[in-house]
């Protein structure tokens, strides 16, 4: 049994550092855990919906839904722009408001297009990003997934503006201005 004043012998400095390289090598493994973990999930295949079948009372339907239906099939939910399974279906809701395999089918994906959207954020390519969330804003504009995505878009268009302004600032010092 350690006794009262051998306790004392140890100074406070010595537990403080040693609490808190316990605490950082604690957070350091579940960070590095958690990054492998993402990164995992990130690069993994994705397996989307199998597309419904085609239920429509239009050959403009018909053409729009076997266009989304191959879209979906290549992974080609958001991008790219003008040929993606988002802007076939759409265009299905603009011929017909209460068609029901569209509405399913931009409901069924939303949460693998999201995906698509966040590692675009996270690579930087913050314009396309944010054309896809426009676009599946004219789906769902209230949808909480597309709210956060909507910020975290900000926050690293943030995080890049300041990283240009460091840059420029830089380049000024060095040429003396």
């Amino acid at each position: 049994m350690i006794s009262a004043s051998r306790f004392a012998a140890v100074p406070r400095r010595a537990i403080i550092v040693v609490a808190v390289t316990a605490v950082l090598l604690v957070a350091a493994v579940v960070l590095t855990i958690r990054q492998q973990h993402q990164l995992a999930e990130a690069e993994a295949p994705t397996q989307l919906p199998e597309p419904p079948a085609a239920t429509s009372s239009s050959p403009e339907i018909t053409i729009l839904l076997g266009l989304a239906r191959d879209a979906t099939k290549e992974g080609r939910l958001v991008a790219p722009q003008g040929n993606n399974a988002y802007e076939y279906y759409l265009s299905i809701l603009q011929l017909d408001a209460n068609n029901a395999t569209a509405s399913d089918a931009l409901r069924e994906t939303l949460p693998f297009a999201s995906n698509t959207i966040e590692r675009q954020i996270n690579r930087r390519e913050l314009e396309e990003a944010r054309r896809e969330i426009a676009l599946i804003r004219d789906f769902d504009p209230t949808n909480y997934t597309l709210i956060i995505l909507g910020a975290k878009l900000d926050a690293q268009q943030q995080v890049v503006t300041a990283e240009d302004e460091a840059k420029a600032d830089a380049i000024r010092r060095k040429n003396g201005s």
